[in-house]
């Protein structure tokens, strides 16, 4: 015998978007290549993009990741922060900004403007 379980959701209208995402044709022809070169996270369409995007850049080591979070680890990564070390954040962030210090090993310290008269 079965139970079945059933909650009540009330479903929220978003007033605002979070982001304005705009794909076409062309995007998911290029997400059906990579996902038919079955290199999903590596390979020779990553390499391409790092090199252009390196190139685009000036030249230097460019390294794709796979989201945000992994991009400000890296990044404070290569700042050398040490343990006790502190990153002053803005206090309205995603909480990946505040993993991304304490991954590194430093503490995140949130920052607020004052007012609309000083925003230090």
């Amino acid at each position: 015998m079965r139970t079945r379980i059933t909650d009540t959701v009330t479903v929220m209208k978003w007033r605002y978007p979070l982001s304005d995402i705009d794909l076409g044709r062309e995007e998911e022809r290029e997400v059906l290549k990579v996902l038919r070169s079955r290199w999903l996270s590596t390979g020779p369409i990553t390499e391409k993009f790092e090199k252009a995007f390196s190139e685009y850049l000036g030249g230097g080591v460019a390294i794709a990741v796979s989201n945000g979070t992994a991009a400000l680890h890296l990044a404070l990564s290569c700042l050398g922060l040490k343990e006790g070390d502190e990153v002053i954040l803005p206090s309205l962030t995603f909480v990946a900004t505040a993993n991304a210090v304490l991954y590194a090993g430093a503490k995140p310290v949130f920052a607020d403007i004052v007012g609309t008269h000083n925003f230090n």
